[in-house]
């Protein structure tokens, strides 16, 4: 007898440490803030034996917006965390799918690489000794901006020799230094590979009906030498042709081909951050009707489409599969991983290419996120990120711009 109930209470204690293990592994992986529009319930699809109670007597209205505090418990009895929801009015907004190109500048001139140079029989490169390192940005020389790189060219060439004094940036914080010029063949040198500008091409994923604002790539443009995300300058965003695709297969990402259209502006960038570019529409680009934007927690594992453009100008849908969702708030822009199941598009691209970063993915008649990144060694699958990521992120650029 005593055995018995021995041996029940290490049961009930081992089931109750992995009940209680389970909720604290699901606390760490909820957020700690979610959005619930309109006067929806709060719940979570990803996991239905979650519930969300609020603590009314927490409840503050900001600009129309009423934030409240809650908990979230498991089977509605064991408490798993307490988290903040933002409730507001319903968002909506036109999907897109549509390939577009971008020119883009950037603020001052970044460097790109340092090289060394012959002064006279010696070695010398001016821009190590300044301290200067790839990625960095060079945003004024002896108080003059720079703006391109024949900004630099000329205040290097004026110089005669002295040294100029720069502001330059790294990481996001200002640092300034001093730079000698160097004298090699008749001219004078910093020993800088620099550059001011990039293109290329991406898929536009929503825009705002009523304010012009839009959403596309879903990550931020990043420097092909570095990997360091471009400040933005000056970006216009354009019409392009397809002129083909080239078919991903595992190893070797596909890509989605094409010419910018002459006279075929549509509007002006004015933010390149982590999750996307922003800016602002000078004329609608989509005839699709708007869709209601889905909180993050809506998101599930399942049948989904993406919205892309792929020959003709038309975007069409295409079936995928969510095949996991992540809340981490460090990683935004792999919050989904996708699997592309549609035949048509597995036989036209081999899955997920390059130039489909922004395409819009729906669930339940709702945009859900955007695609992302293709995973190199798996053509078919890919990654994407949250709708509501980014529309909060269009939000922060429209507020900064004006």
């Amino acid at each position: 007898m005593k055995r018995a109930i021995r041996c029940s209470a290490l049961l009930l204690t081992a089931l109750c440490a992995g009940i209680f293990g389970f909720c604290a592994r699901l606390g760490y992986l909820l957020p700690d803030e979610f959005t619930a529009y309109g006067s929806d319930v709060v719940s979570f699809t990803n996991f239905s034996t979650l519930s969300f109670h609020n603590q009314s007597k927490n409840i503050t209205a900001v600009r129309g917006d009423v934030s409240c505090c809650g908990d979230v418990s498991l089977f509605d009895i064991i408490p798993v965390k307490s988290v903040t929801v933002h409730r507001s009015e319903k968002k909506y907004v036109v999907p897109c799918g549509t390939l577009f190109g971008i020119k883009f500048y950037a603020k001052g001139a970044a460097v790109i690489r340092l090289c060394e140079i012959d002064e006279g029989g010696q070695t010398v490169c001016p821009g190590r000794d300044a301290g200067l390192l790839p990625g960095d940005t060079i945003l004024k020389a002896d108080g003059c901006e720079i703006r391109s790189c024949g900004d630099v060219e000329r205040l290097t060439s004026q110089s005669g020799g002295e040294a100029l004094h720069l502001l330059c940036r790294r990481g996001g914080r200002d640092f300034e230094t001093d730079i000698v010029p160097a004298a090699s063949d008749g001219s004078y040198r910093l020993g800088l590979w620099i550059k001011d500008s990039a293109a290329g091409l991406g898929t536009m994923t929503f825009y705002d009906p009523e304010s012009g604002a839009f959403a596309s790539l879903g990550h931020g443009i990043c420097d092909d030498e570095t990997g360091e995300l471009l400040e933005l300058d000056e970006a216009r965003i354009t019409a392009v042709e397809i002129a083909g695709i080239t078919r991903g297969t595992d190893g070797c990402p596909g890509s989605i081909n094409g010419y910018f259209r002459d006279g075929g502006g549509l509007g002006c960038a004015t933010a390149n951050s982590e999750c996307g570019l922003y800016g602002t529409l000078s004329e609608p680009i989509s005839k699709s009707a708007p869709v209601e934007l889905a909180p993050i927690q809506e998101v599930h594992r399942g049948r989904a489409q993406i919205l892309c453009t792929l020959d003709g100008c038309e975007p069409q849908l295409y079936d995928i599969e969510i095949t996991k969702v992540d809340y981490d708030e460090k990683n935004k822009t792999k919050n989904l991983q996708i699997t592309a199941t549609d035949e048509e598009l597995l036989q036209k691209t081999g899955g997920i290419v390059q130039g489909m970063s922004g395409c819009p993915i729906l669930q339940n008649g709702k945009l859900a996120g955007a695609v992302t990144h293709v995973l190199i060694t798996n053509s078919a699958k890919g990654y994407g990120i949250f709708a509501q990521n980014m529309f909060d992120e269009m939000e922060k650029a429209q507020n900064y711009s004006q």
